[in-house]
């Protein structure tokens, strides 16, 4: 079969023309319904937003006029402010007492010699003690002694103190209310392998965490047996608290204050690295301790090397020779003393400080300062 062509290709053209521009405008027409479409949906959120705007400008505009109309608008935001500023008044808190623990920390000589005070200036800003002094050592064939102000001098320059937190068997931190460092005569707690606190566990609001009870030696006055469940108001019980006596509901934990190595690192508390866990213990913000093994034993060490507690040290203005009350002879002098302010930082919590041959002073706890103030000597003569 055959079959003929009778359009002539200039027609054929034309058609095919027709049919491309058709599809064009077809398009055109398509997207521009697509388009308007955007358009009116965006119109829709354009307006919806302005209508929500605009109510929550009214709403807004009401709220104002009845926070400006309410009377005690003045305190509270003065109470607000107050209360963000608690945080930093804390921090930047200074502890007058502690400037009559330390002065009794470096008053203290193991050596027979005497360091009394008669006058005392304290500048908390500055953390500088200006104070009036005289050294009681007798005298030489020379005259008398100066080696007791040198001493004196020397000793401090290498004083250093420490403080940290008391935490327990998972390294949560104690409450400071709820440690006791001394008794009721102000005598840090102590016994043959050092200085030690007693965490009152059970009383309300002085358990940082939850963890299972461990039996308790009967022997032991610093631990009593648990007793009924009941708790105490913590601040009344800590109060009134006897650590001699059982307290009802309440376990008297003793935490030292330093690491009971050997027998720490047998049972697994502590590494040669100084990591200590699975026991109470206090966490220092000072000192570091490790182990080195020396002749087939482990040979432990601490390092202090921060915490200084006078940088400065002592600087004596002038010394005299004078003669007390009842005729002894002493060496007056006039010094300033100038003291880390970290010392005196209340958010630094159990402070101590360090002589030199390692005696430790609790400061938070220990307070006696009957026995380093003196009536002043009578002046003989002066050395400048």
């Amino acid at each position: 079969m055959f079959e003929i062509n009778l359009v002539p290709d200039v027609k054929a053209e034309m058609i095919k023309a027709q049919k491309k521009r058709n599809g064009v405008v077809f398009a055109s027409v398509a997207i521009s319904i697509v388009a308007a479409a955007i358009v009116v949906v965006l119109l829709g959120i354009k307006v919806g937003q302005d209508i929500t705007i605009n109510g929550q400008d009214t709403r807004l505009e009401a709220m104002s006029k009845t926070i400006k109309g309410y009377q005690g608008l003045g305190n509270l935001l003065t109470v607000q402010k107050q209360l963000s500023d608690l945080q930093s008044i804390s921090e930047n808190k200074r502890l007058l007492s502690r400037v009559f623990t330390v002065l009794h920390s470096i008053v203290q000589q193991e050596n027979g010699d005497e360091i009394k005070i008669s006058a005392i200036d304290v500048d908390m800003e500055n953390a500088t003690l200006m104070f009036d002094g005289q050294a009681d050592a007798g005298p030489t064939t020379d005259g008398i002694d100066y080696r007791v102000l040198e001493s004196f001098t020397k000793s401090i320059k290498l004083m250093k103190y420490d403080y940290g937190r008391y935490v327990d068997k998972n390294g949560e931190e104690i409450p400071t209310m709820c440690i006791f460092e001394s008794g009721n005569d102000g005598v840090p707690y102590t016994d043959e392998n050092g200085i030690y606190a007693v965490w009152a566990k059970g009383v309300e609001g002085c358990d940082p965490s939850a963890f299972p009870e461990e039996s308790f030696e009967e022997d032991d006055p610093t631990k009593s047996a648990s007793g009924s469940s009941s708790t105490y108001s913590a601040k009344m019980q800590i109060q009134e608290v006897d650590l001699t006596q059982p307290i009802d509901g309440v376990k008297l934990v003793k935490i030292y204050r330093t690491p009971q190595f050997d027998d720490w690192y047998r049972k697994g508390y502590m590494t040669t690295d100084g990591t200590i866990e699975k026991i109470e213990h206090f966490r220092s913000e000072c000192i570091t301790y490790s182990a080195a093994e020396v002749g087939g034993k482990l040979k432990w060490q601490s390092v202090n090397l921060e915490c200084d507690m006078s940088p400065d040290g002592l600087t004596v203005e002038n010394s005299s020779n004078g003669k007390q009350t009842g005729g002894n002879l002493v060496l007056m002098f006039n010094a300033t003393l100038y003291l880390n302010p970290e010392v005196f930082n209340f958010s630094n919590k159990h402070m101590i400080t360090i002589l030199p041959s390692g005696h430790q002073n609790v400061t938070d706890s220990f307070v006696q300062v009957g026995d380093m103030f003196a009536e002043r000597a009578k002046t003989m003569n002066s050395r400048e």
